[in-house]
C-alpha cells in the first residue's frame, strides 16, 4: 500500500512523504555531517546495547551459582552450575521439595562462616511441622519421607523439633 493510499490527506501530494518524515532534508542542512551519522555507528552496536539490556535484566530475575560442595549430591554435584531464579519467591512462600539459595544466617556467621556465603538447599518442611529422625529416616509430621533425592541415608537419630 502507497503512502497515497495509507496516508491519504496527511501528506501533501505535492510535497511528498519525505516532507514529514523525520532527520529527513531539513535537518540535514543544519549540519553537513548529519546525514552521515548513521554511518559513523559501530556495526551491530544495537545489538551491543540489547544484549547489556538483557544482562541487566536478567541479573535482575536469575543468578548462575556454582555448586561447591556435595550437600545437594546427587541431584547438585560439585563443579555444577544452578540457576537461581529470583521472582517466584515474591509471589509465593518456598514448598516442600523446592531448591532455594540463600545467605548465610546470622547464626552461622557467629561460627566463623563468610558472610557472602549462599547455602543451596531443599525444602523438607514448612513454618509450624514437626521433623525428627529416627536411624536416618526423615519424618515429618508423624510422616516418614521417601527421600529419592539423597545418595545415602544417615544413621542418626534426632529427637522431634517444631520447625
Amino acid at each position: 500500500m502507497a503512502v497515497g493510499g495509507l496516508l491519504r490527506g496527511l501528506v501533501s501530494p505535492a510535497r511528498g512523504a519525505a516532507a514529514w518524515l523525520p532527520c529527513h532534508e531539513p535537518f540535514a542542512s543544519w549540519h553537513p555531517w548529519l546525514p552521515l551519522l548513521p554511518r559513523l555507528r559501530p556495526p551491530a552496536s544495537d545489538g551491543f546495547k540489547l544484549l547489556f539490556v538483557l544482562l541487566l535484566f536478567s541479573a535482575a530475575l536469575a543468578e548462575v551459582r556454582y555448586i561447591a560442595s556435595s550437600s545437594m549430591a546427587p541431584t547438585l554435584r560439585p563443579g555444577d552450575r544452578a540457576v537461581a531464579e529470583k521472582v517466584t519467591y515474591l509471589f509465593r512462600r518456598p514448598c516442600i521439595g523446592d531448591i532455594v539459595f540463600f545467605k548465610v544466617p546470622s547464626a552461622a556467621q557467629n561460627y566463623g562462616v563468610n558472610k557472602d556465603v549462599v547455602f543451596i538447599k531443599r525444602v523438607l518442611a514448612t513454618p509450624g511441622d514437626f521433623i525428627e529422625v529416627r536411624q536416618g529416616q526423615l519424618i515429618v509430621n508423624g510422616i516418614a519421607l521417601k527421600e529419592h533425592y539423597t545418595a545415602t541415608h544417615a544413621l542418626y537419630t534426632t529427637e522431634a523439633m517444631r520447625f
